[in-house]
């Protein structure tokens, strides 16, 4: 019997494939709500070489076949959601080549790269490849077969991956180094989980103890290999560790959180103070500052006011963990609400200066003339209001409050008291006795002191809205009048109030005890004081900063030269019915020659109206050189392990 010859061109199944796909991701198994759907997400088919496989179809897989032509195709797949019905679509399949990922085949008007039947998405692929003249013929042969297999997904390596990856988490990596978005799902957390976020990086940054080592496996998996015994493992070894701690902080309250991460970090500290034992930097450096300041809740670069006090409580929590290995709660509340008190302090200080200061200057004149303004201090009756302070004052409390520091540079706006009672403003001048009286004094007490041909006098009612509205035109005409003296007067910008602010630069010490200024926000350090600045239009010119003494002298010398012309002194000497100059004012006003040589000193503003009444040069300057008159005071250095006492 003669035996059958094979016909010729007959297909030949391919029953041996040389599989040179490369897993990028495994994927993860579809845990579908119903059977149904269950089972879109599972193949079972017979190979060309007639044998049966059957497995799972992960969702998020991804592989790559390298071509002969040097040119990679990935396979990639997806969830596929639910149709109109709400029917179960099951899983989608794409294609892309090359190093920029092509979709293949080409985007039509209608599809989006992505199909339901991988078969379809094949028998598309192989088409373009050929009609396109891509490929050369060993390709498209090696090409024509099963795409499960090609890429990987009908491998028995996959499906044991994922059958493992359901029971075990795993720590992916498909960049050169895990990002926060793989450990976040490494510990089953969220990556939009804010609170959780510190734990996530705590484990990114912790080093792996020895002996182990770490190396990228298949399917982007991280894999452990102790060196010692040659132990291979998916689970980081302080994997357990992070997974209570993920548990305990789910359950507690956020001051334990606190105190969790104040005894970590003050652990951590210790653990590498053993491992750089002569290298080691202070406790107190920006380091800790920072990493504490985040643990209550701030950010430094923003909110430097906090840096202080953090500095304070990182030698107290230093002091607590070496006696007893723990942190109290209590010294944790007490932490964070110094903390939340600074930020509201420096919030309020800055609108102070920056805005508030700026505004339109609004206060009841018409009142404060009628006597009705009560001082804030003693409750009496207001005959004065501070154009800075913003308050209404009588003139013995206004003596008292602005004798010292920056506050006696201030501006007052100050009203005639009446000089028989000397309580109640002033109303209207006599022309007869040249005395300036409040209406009930003059009909009840004044008037009856007179002669007959003084009776007849009337006197003038003092206008203080124009008194005033005089006051800040001289004001203006002082500035004006001589530019030339007045431009040696030195200026700040308009926010000079971070020259007494400024919470940029803080001091902190090196391990030898050097002092040097660190920048959060530049995370710039230098050892020159920030102070000084070097000057860009002259970098070799020797910087002369204008303290409060340069500024009180120039302003001195524009008003001698300016009462030497004569202008000025004309308009000091009027009379009590015209406007007259404040320091002659308050001189009558003040009984005492303090209080008048403390008034003459302060002298009149520069104005340019009522929204021009700010904080003016010699009060920004003196509270930024003399520290005591600061709500926020520079640091005071204690002693931290490792540091020499400075000298």
């Amino acid at each position: 019997m003669a035996t059958d010859k094979p016909m010729l061109n007959a297909h030949v199944p391919k029953t041996d494939i040389d599989t040179r796909h490369k897993v990028i991701r495994f994927g993860t198994v579809r845990n579908a709500p119903s059977e149904k759907e269950a089972k879109l997400y599972e193949y079972l088919h017979q190979r060309a070489d007639l044998q049966v496989s059957k497995g799972s179809i992960p969702v998020g897989f991804y592989s790559t076949l390298q071509l002969d032509e040097g040119y990679p195709i990935y396979l990639e797949t997806r969830f596929g959601g639910y149709d109109l019905d709400d029917e179960p679509v099951g899983p989608q399949y794409q294609a892309t080549w090359k190093a920029d990922k092509e979709i293949v085949p080409p985007l039509d008007s209608v599809g989006d790269g992505w199909y339901v039947s991988l078969d379809e998405l094949w028998s598309a692929v192989l088409t373009f490849f050929e009609k396109k003249g891509l490929l050369s013929e060993e390709s498209l042969e090696y090409l024509d077969a099963d795409p499960f297999v090609l890429f990987g997904v009908d491998d028995k390596l996959t499906q044991q991956a994922l059958i493992k990856l359901e029971k075990f988490p795993a720590l992916m990596c498909e960049e050169s180094v895990p990002v926060e978005e793989e450990w976040s799902y490494y510990l089953r957390i969220e990556p939009s989980d804010d609170s959780m976020r510190w734990l996530v990086r705590a484990m990114m940054e912790t080093e792996l103890p020895k002996p182990w080592t770490c190396y990228k496996g298949i399917g982007s998996i991280v894999c452990y290999l102790r060196s010692d015994t040659g132990q291979v493992t998916w689970k980081h070894p302080f994997y357990d560790y992070f997974r209570q701690l993920r548990d305990f902080c789910r359950q507690a309250s956020k001051e334990e959180v606190m105190q969790v991460r104040c005894n970590r970090l003050l652990w951590c500290y210790e653990a590498t103070r053993v491992e750089t034992e002569h290298d080691q930097e202070p406790l107190v450096s920006p380091e800790y500052v920072a990493r504490m300041a985040e643990i209550f809740g701030h950010d430094v670069k923003e909110s430097g006011c906090v840096v202080r006090n953090c500095k304070a409580q990182l030698k107290a929590f230093a002091n607590a963990y070496r006696t007893k290995q723990d942190i109290e709660i209590a010294l944790i509340n007490n932490c964070s609400k110094m903390l939340d008190r600074d930020v509201a302090k420096y919030a309020e200080m800055v609108k102070h200066w920056s805005g508030d200061i700026k505004e339109e200057m609004k206060f009841d004149l018409k009142a404060l003339a009628s006597g009705e303004m009560k001082c804030v201090n003693c409750q009496e009756t207001a005959l004065c209001f501070c154009l800075e302070c913003k308050d209404y004052l009588c003139l013995k409390c206004y003596a008292e409050l602005h004798a010292k520091g920056s506050r006696r540079e201030h501006a007052p706006f100050c009203l005639v008291p009446c000089a028989l009672c000397v309580q109640q403003p002033a109303k209207i001048h006599c022309t007869f006795t040249d005395k300036s009286l409040c209406h009930k004094c003059y009909a009840m007490k004044h008037i009856k002191m007179l002669p007959p041909d003084g009776k007849e006098n009337q006197p003038k009612k003092i206008d203080y809205v124009d008194q005033y509205n005089r006051y800040a035109e001289f004001a203006q005409e002082r500035s004006n009048r001589i530019p030339g003296r007045l431009g040696a007067v030195p200026m700040l910008d308009e926010n000079a109030y971070e020259s007494v602010l400024s919470t940029d630069w803080h001091p902190f010490y090196d391990a030898r005890g050097v002092k040097y200024y660190h920048n959060f926000a530049t995370r710039e350090r230098m050892r020159q004081s920030p102070r000084r600045v070097p000057n860009t239009e002259d970098a070799g010119a020797e910087i002369h900063t204008p303290t409060a003494q340069d500024v009180t002298k120039a302003l001195a010398e524009t008003q001698d030269s300016m009462d030497a012309g004569g202008t000025a002194a004309g308009f000091m000497t009027g009379t009590a019915g015209d406007v007259t100059d404040m320091g002659a004012t308050t001189g009558s006003a003040f009984q005492g020659g303090a209080t008048t040589s403390s008034m003459k000193r302060t002298g009149p503003m520069a104005l340019t109206g009522f929204d021009s009444l700010k904080s003016e040069i010699p009060a920004a300057i003196m509270a930024a050189e003399n520290p005591e008159n600061r709500l926020l005071r520079p640091p005071h250095r204690l002693h931290a392990p490792m540091e020499v006492p400075a000298q």
